[in-house]
């Protein structure tokens, strides 16, 4: 029904199909010319809307009782008949099947999406289930907890983490009791926690909520990435005194489905305490796939060089470490006379590598990402066993759906994406090494054999780039240029010096502590030497380039010349020129903001959810990008810059700003500002000049010196840019009757912007004192939307600057941490009284207000909340 015979004997002919007992109903055929001659293994039906006939002809061969029928496809038919039809006749020929010997597969893509997005769904509304601990607390709040530690605790630089798969869960206050529930939680805490063993059952007091992200486009999805792990709820225990181990009688099964868990965090323990930290956080991941003990600047190193993925568990490792077992087991086993003739080799010498293959997991903790590495290499090895290596891409999708089946939200993570394209795209590039087939070859010459282990690892690296460039710039937003011959430094010394000594340690640190020890000690050089040249390759200019998001067009376009690329032999003509325009088009069309700034009619204010901090983002109607701000909370290890505000700006296709404010050297409204300055290049900074600053506010300003950034100290009048529409300019509190004693947050800039009949008011975090010095100062405040002064704390807000301001809508940038205080009961009220409309970023989200100067339209991020038409 897809295909017609001609077609289908072409391929049969080229793929040395024997068709000897192969029937072929034809439909296609004959919608497209007149068939004159009807071969003897070929039948023709006029149509495949004839399904009266095609019905009588597939009863005849069922009664020869063949051994299958292959339908191709059920979505077809639905172009000529429509849905009731179908599914009679789809009825009628299942039934018909049901009494045959004959075995039927029926094709239908739109089924098998359908079934796909349900199964999604289900997933997702896993945790909605009676009894899941999920819907005891939709907002956060003290409990306990009574359940098993379902992994290894895993120690970071900052916090522990460990996953409690929970039995009970007692919630604080009056009248409440014990409620069985089941799910699995995610808790951290800060300090020194004692060796818990997985399995073990625990009474966990701590502060439990829903799993929440950063309302903001852009931003890292961690409710989807938690989801797919089937965690919903995750919370913060205050100290180790919360945490009770409870004595009971443990189980065989128990131990059995914790022991990969418990082996994982014996050897994590193990490493910690006989490798320096900046040692063992790398040995853990490449062995244990925790990568929580590596510090920042060591992982930024490998993003840079683009080896991140060494650093986890995937089919590489499993695949070069399979590659290395079955080639030293394929040589010994061809010493023996009596294996070469009663036994294929190096099928024996692959079954071989499945034992390590299946440790390796073990100790990895066979989550998720271990299995799918695990299962992709035991396809392939499996498929080299059977002879069937030359199919890759049918491996490659059966390992697909196979994850995907278990487990449908896998299809939304990098991890899967990068994965998949990485191996499709070296199928279709590299045929002759998905043929690869581990048999003796004479040995070349010296120059010979290190061209040839040099040549291969770089185009592997290279294929594999060319078909993760567009997932890892829609995720990551980067891509290194110096990756392919980074990963030829750094592969061999992790994956076949460090990663063998490790694995070959794990069995001694239980039987023979001193030899384990020693292994690892010698593989840690390994370590070292790629840690090396990890950091040298990261200070090489340009190691790492920065983009924008592309669109999904953009990945369509990218895609297809790919797979241009791919037929480019067949009629280069017409291909070759196409692959050039097409790939000058994507080019211009992905670069193009970067030389001409997007200019509108509109002016667009974006008040980015950031957490408890400030930032809002500008586009005026001449293109012009101006950041008011970029911190977010007071957390040193979070950069607001790189987590948060940059992602937002590369998804709205922001390659460069113009021009950034940081209105007061206070961290939560700046300590974002280093990412932002290094990556888009503001030509001006405004800042007010206080010296009394805190955090690396000094070493920031320092950074826009080296950088070129010109920092200016406004005064209260002076236009930030002007265009014949619009006006941005400083209302104070530089060159302001404040006094010289006053707090920081009393000397902040404060901005407003006009565009015609339409005004924004952007007070920083000034109190009230500072809200009457302007009041007095400019009697025309009127502005539609306030962004509330201190997050809209009490100290600021006071009844007379709303008043003199008389916003239609207060847009307050706050977080979950600071609920109760930021906005102020008091002031929401008084808002409310007044019938003015409240955003609040950690509800709503990001808000986006566009106006012509007549309309004006805020969004909110969160699709639940209506927008604002003022």
């Amino acid at each position: 029904l897809s295909k017609t015979y001609e077609s289908l004997r072409e391929e049969f002919k080229r793929k040395k199909v024997n068709t000897k007992n192969v029937v072929v109903i034809d439909a296609i055929s004959k919608t497209l010319k007149e068939v004159t001659e009807e071969p003897e293994n070929c039948l023709f039906v006029r149509s495949p809307g004839a399904l009266t006939e095609l019905s009588l002809i597939i009863s005849k061969f069922l009664k020869y009782n063949y051994d299958h029928l292959i339908f191709d496809s059920v979505n077809n038919l639905l172009i000529y008949r429509n849905k009731s039809a179908v599914e009679r006749f789809m009825l009628n020929l299942v039934n018909k099947v049901r009494n045959s010997k004959t075995k039927a597969v029926f094709i239908a893509l739109p089924l098998f999406l359908l079934l796909g997005h349900v199964n999604s769904i289900h997933h997702l509304r896993d945790h909605l289930q009676p009894g899941h601990i999920a819907p005891y607390v939709q907002s956060p709040r003290q409990v306990t907890l009574l359940g098993t530690l379902a992994t290894m605790v895993e120690h970071g630089n900052n916090r522990n983490r460990l996953d409690l798969e929970v039995h009970k869960i007692l919630l604080h206050g009056k009248q409440h009791s014990w409620q069985p529930v089941h799910g699995r939680v995610r808790l951290s805490l800060h300090g020194k926690v004692d060796k818990l063993q997985p399995g073990t059952l625990l009474l966990i007091r701590a502060k439990v909520g829903p799993v929440t992200n950063f309302k903001t486009p852009g931003a890292f999805n961690y409710k989807g990435y938690m989801a797919a792990k089937g965690i919903f709820t995750s919370g913060w225990i205050k100290n180790r005194q919360d945490i009770v181990s409870v004595q009971a009688p443990e189980e065989r099964r128990i131990r059995l489905r914790y022991l990969p868990e418990r082996m994982r965090q014996q050897v994590a323990d193990f490493i910690k305490d006989h490798l320096p930290a900046d040692i063992s956080g790398l040995y853990q991941a490449l062995l244990t796939g925790s990568r929580t003990g590596i510090d920042e600047e060591t992982l930024e190193h490998f993003k840079a060089t683009g080896t991140m993925h060494l650093l986890a568990i995937s089919g590489l490792h499993m695949g070069l470490l399979g590659l290395m077992i079955g080639s030293i087991l394929n040589w010994l086993f061809r010493r023996s006379e009596w294996l070469l003739l009663h036994t294929y080799v190096p099928g024996l010498a692959l079954m071989g590598t499945l034992p390590v293959l299946l440790g390796y997991g073990f100790v990895a903790g066979m989550n998720t990402p271990v299995l799918r590495a695990l299962l992709m290499a035991a396809i392939v090895l499996s498929a080299i066993l059977l002879r069937r290596q030359f199919d890759l891409l049918h491996l490659v999708a059966a390992a697909a759906m196979f994850i995907l089946i278990c487990n449908p939200l896998a299809l939304f993570t990098a991890s899967f994406q990068l994965s998949f394209a990485a191996v499709t795209t070296m199928a279709l590039f590299l045929p002759d090494l998905s043929g690869t087939r581990l048999q003796h070859r004479e040995v070349p010459e010296k120059k010979g054999l290190i061209k040839r282990y040099t040549s291969t690892p770089l185009l592997i690296s290279f294929t594999a780039t060319l078909g993760t460039l567009p997932f890892m710039l829609y995720h990551f937003n980067r891509f290194s240029l110096i990756g392919p011959i980074m990963n030829l430094l750094i592969e061999p010394l992790l994956c076949f010096w460090a990663l063998p000594l490790g694995l070959a340690a794990i069995p001694c640190i239980f039987f023979a502590p001193d030899i384990a020890a020693k292994l690892l000690q010698f593989g840690s050089m390994g370590i070292s030497a790629g840690q090396y040249c990890a950091a040298t390759g990261a200070a090489l200019p340009f190691a790492s380039i920065w983009t924008i998001t592309p669109d999904k067009g953009e990945m369509l376009l990218y895609g297809a010349l790919l797979l241009l690329w791919y037929f480019k032999n067949r009629k280069p003509a017409r291909i070759l020129p196409t692959l050039v325009l097409g790939s000058c088009f994507l080019i211009f069309h992905f670069t193009q903001g970067l030389f001409w700034p997007k200019k509108t009619q509109t002016s667009q204010v974006t008040f980015i959810d950031v957490g408890q901090g400030n930032s809002t983002f500008l586009h005026l109607p001449d293109g012009s990008r101006i950041l008011i701000d970029g911190g977010g909370g007071r957390n040193s290890s979070f950069n607001a810059g790189e987590r948060i505000i940059g992602p937002y700006l590369y998804s709205q296709r922001i390659w460069r700003l113009d021009q950034a404010v940081i209105t007061h050297p206070h961290s939560d409204h700046f300590n974002g500002m280093d990412f932002l300055i290094s990556h888009f290049h503001p030509k001006i900074l405004y800042i007010n000049g206080d010296q009394r600053s805190e955090g690396n506010y000094n070493q920031i300003i320092a950074l826009a010196k080296k950088l070129g950034t010109q920092r200016i100290i406004p005064e209260a009048g002076q236009v930030v840019e002007e265009g014949k529409t619009f006006r941005l300019a400083f209302l104070g509190m530089n060159g302001l009757a404040v006094a010289a004693n006053s707090p920081v947050n009393d000397n902040c800039l404060v901005l407003r912007l006009t565009h015609k009949n339409r005004a924004f008011l952007f007070p920083a975090d000034i109190s009230s004192k500072s809200e009457n010095i302007l009041i007095k100062k400019w009697p025309e405040l009127q502005s539609d939307v306030l962004l509330a002064a201190h997050h809209g704390s009490a100290t600021a807000s006071s009844p007379s600057f709303i008043k003199a301001v008389t916003p239609s809508l207060i847009v307050v940038s706050a977080g979950k941490n600071g609920k109760k205080y930021y906005p102020d009961p008091l002031n929401i009220a008084a808002w409310q009284q007044e019938r003015i409309t409240t955003y609040i970023t950690r509800d709503q989200g990001t808000i986006t207000c566009l106006t012509d100067g007549e309309e004006l339209d805020c969004t909110p991020y969160e699709q639940k909340y209506n927008p604002a038409r003022l």
